[in-house]
């Protein structure tokens, strides 16, 4: 068994989760109260996090590491999550729910607990680990992933978030409650700025935690707020400043429907001011909402939905009216309510953009795993673009630097499927991203297209797009191909659409390459490795494949079974590499004489056979003659560069129908013939005789 490191480095993570554990089981015990049980899942997770840092550091292998780093992801993953939701609910928000909150905040803490867990696929949370001895303590080394950062960057969002939250309503609450809500200021304080010299490689004590200390630090003060200041037993609750600064209008009706107050809020959102309304009646002031506020009185319409303004300016409100009592319960008017979910609205938007967006990402991802069939990546790869952003027309193209031209895959078109097309690499929009190898958006092409020096081609619906937004698919430093998305309207691509493009591109280029890879070893198992023609499996597999077509379209099929003649002279007299030498000059002598659709293949030793679709026999025996022919006039020579005989071939025909319509018989057909023409004296070409016949 391993020893493990019992070292002094190890106690500020041990005692952060002791305290940590003490103050979550403390703050349970307050559960009633607002904030309480966020809280203490909080510090239920930043004991998670030491249990992981405090293995991580007891034990000495990588390997044993890792499991415990995987633990600590399970801790900090939600810590911001569970901050967050505290600081809303400590300074009197009371919205969003709980079960709200999650489902809007809780994705990417649950794909980074995933991605931590499956790490070794993707090196999406760390691309590299390593052990490094810092004053004799085997330390854990990361070297960050991108989510890592993506990670962080939304933790810290939340983080400051809540920050912000207690810092307003620090400022809102009277001088005398104050200092409660300034000491959980200050503990929420020492773990981010802690994190931050974390994440800047700037911890001044190499060899602990710092995170570990700075929890430490936190959870003695709430504990100390706890026990001295009567946290979360006492809220501080300022009501006249609290209504002022509200976000929310708030205006007070009497029995009369007189407006008797109203806060700056809703002096706001109705455009007017305390003075103007004082004493007005709500059909004066709120001549729109008269009936909802008669049928709310009633019990009959709880809630409205009110917009006001247009575009950038439109706000969302939901209006809510509640009765007014006095201490012995009697009823003295009514609350109005102009509750402000313009950002909530747009959170929510924005949140299913990005979800959304992360769906197409994972998808496309998967297509690493999920096929190596180039076609179906790039039909995936479309529709999955094609759910996040919205365009008139996308491509995706595949670029052959042979030939400068860009292949058109896939195509669509308001909708319409074009079929693959070819086009050249250094005309339209397109070959500005060929040749700078950078995305390029435009957001209005008639614009920026003289600026661009390009010169535009119509594909697809055959009209010039407004709106332009590529992005370069590189692999291994090489252009492979691109995407595109564009538009007939102007402006409707921005940076968030480019960033995203480009990251379904860096993907979509690693499932390309993959699948080009798997295709040029599967290619590559189906050739003999010295004459570069179908192996023998590979030809019988494409013989029956085309017996099949030719039978089923009624057109005739004709093998060619050659040999060389006195081949194993070759071997015995000049040696093995001048016998690969002719083997590969009788290819050579085939390939000048077939076409792309016929197919030759290497039978076994120095035997060939040739697969000729939609050729009768008169046309079989042509090509067979031309090919004696012709490697009769290919010139041969020793290792010693001196003229040495040419070799003379064999060959039989057989046809499909003429002799057999089995391609099992066809090839017998074909031997048979072979060998006739060798019992006649070789270097001649024999047809075969029907199976019937002989």
């Amino acid at each position: 068994m391993t020893d493990l490191q019992f070292t002094l480095p190890i106690l500020p993570s041990v005692l952060s989760g002791l305290i940590s554990l003490l103050a979550a089981i403390r703050l349970y015990n307050h559960r009633s109260s607002p904030g309480a049980v966020p809280l203490s899942l909080l510090f239920y997770s930043i004991f998670i996090l030491s249990l992981g840092l405090t293995g991580e550091r007891l034990v000495p292998t990588l390997s044993q590491k890792v499991i415990w780093l995987q633990i600590q992801y399970l801790g900090t993953a939600f810590v911001s999550v569970f901050w967050l939701l505290f600081c809303l609910r400590y300074s009197n928000h009371k919205r969003p729910g709980p079960t709200t909150f999650f489902l809007i905040f809780s994705w990417i803490p649950i794909i980074t607990i995933i991605l931590a867990f499956t790490n070794q696929i993707h090196n999406l949370i760390w691309s590299g680990l390593h052990l490094s001895e810092v004053r004799g303590v085997t330390i854990l080394q990361q070297d960050f992933g991108p989510w890592f950062w993506l990670n962080a960057l939304y933790s810290h969002a939340l983080y400051l978030a809540g920050i912000f939250l207690l810092i307003q309503f620090f400022f809102r609450t009277p001088r005398a409650l104050r200092l409660q809500i300034l000491l959980v200021i200050l503990a929420g304080l020492i773990p981010g700025a802690a994190n931050y010299l974390y994440l800047a490689g700037a911890n001044p004590f190499p060899t602990i935690s710092i995170t570990s200390l700075s929890f430490i630090l936190m959870g003695l003060i709430i504990v100390y707020v706890l026990y001295f200041h009567q946290f979360l037993n006492l809220i501080p609750i300022a009501r006249d400043t609290t209504v002022e600064n509200m976000r929310d209008g708030i205006v007070v009706v009497d029995l009369k429907d007189r407006i008797v107050d109203i806060n700056p809020a809703a002096q706001n959102i109705l455009q007017t001011s305390l003075k103007e309304v004082l004493g007005k009646t709500t059909s004066e002031v709120l001549d729109d909402l008269a009936d909802w506020i008669s049928r709310s009185k009633e019990g009959n319409t709880p809630v409205k939905i009110l917009n006001i303004g247009r575009n950038e300016d439109k706000k969302n409100y939901v209006l809510n009216q509640i009765t007014l009592n006095d201490a012995r319960g009697s009823l003295i008017g009514y609350t109005i309510i102009f509750h402000d979910t313009t950002e909530t609205h747009a959170l929510n938007k924005s949140l299913k953009v990005q979800a959304d967006r992360l769906a197409v990402l994972y998808e496309i991802g998967k297509a690493i795993t999920s096929t190596l069939e180039i076609d179906d990546l790039l039909g995936l790869i479309f529709n999955q673009l094609s759910k996040v952003i919205h365009s008139d027309a996308y491509f995706v193209a595949l670029y052959h630097p042979d030939s400068h031209q860009l292949e058109i895959k896939v195509l669509s078109d308001r909708g319409k499927l074009y079929p693959p097309s070819l086009v050249d690499a250094d005309q339209g929009v397109s070959s500005w991203i060929v040749k700078h190898k950078k995305p390029l958006l435009v957001k209005d092409l008639s614009k920026e297209l003289v600026d661009l020096g390009v010169k535009p081609i119509m594909v697809g619906d055959r009209k010039l797009s407004r709106s332009w937004l590529g992005v370069p698919l590189i692999a291994d430093d090489q252009l492979i191909g691109l995407l595109a998305v564009t538009s007939y309207a102007a402006g409707v691509f921005d940076e968030n659409d480019q960033l995203l493009m480009e990251q379904i591109g860096q993907q979509a280029a690693l499932s390309i390459q993959n699948a080009r890879h798997y295709e040029e070893a599967s290619q590559q198992a189906k050739l003999d490795s010295l004459t570069g023609v179908s192996n023998h499996n590979h030809f019988i597999e494409k013989l029956h494949e085309e017996g099949e077509k030719a039978l089923a379209r009624m057109m005739p099929l004709s093998l060619i079974m050659l040999d060389i003649d006195y081949f194993k002279t070759y071997n015995d007299t000049y040696g093995h590499t001048i016998g690969d030498q002719v083997l590969r000059l009788t290819v050579q002598a085939i390939s000048s004489h077939v076409k792309k659709t016929d197919i030759v293949g290497r039978w076994g030793g120095e035997e060939f056979g040739i697969i000729l679709p939609n050729a009768a026999v008169t046309q079989a025996n042509m090509v067979a003659n031309r090919i004696r022919n012709t490697l009769s006039e290919l010139p041969l020579f020793d290792v010693a560069g001196q003229t040495i005989p040419k070799p003379t071939i064999s060959q039989g025909i057989a046809t499909i129908p003429d002799h057999t319509t089995d391609v099992d018989e066809l090839m017998v057909i074909a031997d048979r013939a072979l060998y006739r023409a060798k019992e006649r004296g070789r270097d001649q070409v024999a047809v075969g005789i029907a199976s019937s016949t002989q």
